[in-house]
């Protein structure tokens, strides 16, 4: 009888640990919106258009590979949207999407951080995103983060004057997941080169 069990735990020890399951963002049970200082009043807007993939193992996120679509903006005015997708600004003719993309994530007690590269505009800076992780069978990551526009060329002219506009932008998202096919899985390893 010892020996069946120390065979048995011998064989569980063996086994490889679980490959992180991938998930896509569900755009419609999701949302990502933006607050800056216009004049010294909160100004806010969301983003209509986004998605992406986030792998998870266990409680841990293990990679992060989002983008937005800055062309979907909605700041509750046609004007102002069309402002907001003009040069001054994201200039979407010319940079259609934003992204974010995990080098390494660590915990940090109940919630998690990524260390990683979001580009606006063609400029790439690292940054750091605390996110939450509620699990379940399709999880959801939320959280929020602190960017400055001027460093991604967000608002020139005119507008890189911080008196009217605030250069801290404070972006907050919430990421319901859903399942990535076995087959759409195997599709995003080879375009990555099989990692």
């Amino acid at each position: 009888m010892k020996r069946g069990a120390l065979a048995c735990l011998l064989a569980l020890v063996a086994l490889p640990a679980a490959a992180a399951q991938c998930y896509r963002v569900e755009a419609t049970a999701s949302s990502v919106s933006f607050r800056v200082d216009q004049a010294g009043s909160p100004f806010h807007g969301r983003f209509r258009e986004f998605g992406g993939r986030v792998c998870v193992d266990g409680a841990t996120v293990t990679r992060i590979d989002v983008w937005l679509a800055p062309g979907s903006v909605d700041a509750g005015l046609p004007e102002i949207d069309r402002a907001l997708q003009g040069a001054d600004f994201f200039d979407v003719a010319r940079h259609p999407r934003v992204t974010f993309k995990s080098d390494a994530v660590q915990a940090q007690g109940g919630r998690q951080l990524a260390h990683g590269t979001l580009e606006i505009k063609g400029t790439r800076r690292p940054v750091r995103v605390p996110f939450a992780l509620h699990e379940g069978r399709n999880p959801v990551v939320s959280g929020a983060f602190t960017l400055d526009r001027l460093a991604y060329g967000v608002g020139s002219g005119e507008w890189a004057n911080t008196k009217w506009l605030g250069a801290q932008v404070t972006v907050r998202f919430r990421a319901a997941l859903a399942p990535v096919s076995a087959s759409a899985a195997a599709r995003a390893r080879d375009a990555r080169g099989g990692s």
